[in-house]
């Protein structure tokens, strides 16, 4: 068995799927969330989705974008904007990173662990 095999074999899961996540979304509170999502790349919108989290809830894409660095703008509820560009690769750490947490919308660059 190649070694890179054994590299993969020894991963959690947890760590696998984080290392092929586009987009991860994160609602850290206990209300649920409406969240507006348009990913950009050279002024063309690539992805464009509107989503419903539970409480708590989280949920990744994969395979969405290519590598490269897109505008990200989300907007919490109809009511609260933000944007920011960030670059995505099958790296964790270069992950969409969208995180609802005391009622505040953060976009970030890398998915951080959950603390629970």
């Amino acid at each position: 068995m190649p070694s890179s095999s054994l590299a993969l074999l020894s991963a959690t899961s947890e760590e696998w799927r984080l290392a092929r996540e586009d987009l991860h979304i994160r609602n850290g509170t206990d209300t649920k969330h409406d969240i507006q999502v348009k990913i950009y790349d050279d002024g063309e919108w690539c992805h464009t989705a509107h989503y419903h989290l539970l409480a708590g809830q989280s949920g990744c894409s994969v395979s969405l974008l290519q590598d490269g660095c897109y505008k990200v703008k989300a907007v919490l509820d109809g009511q609260h904007e933000s944007v920011t560009a960030v670059t995505v690769s099958d790296e964790p750490e270069q992950t969409i990173f969208i995180h609802i947490q005391n009622d505040r919308l953060t976009i970030e660059q890398g998915v951080t662990p959950s603390s629970h």
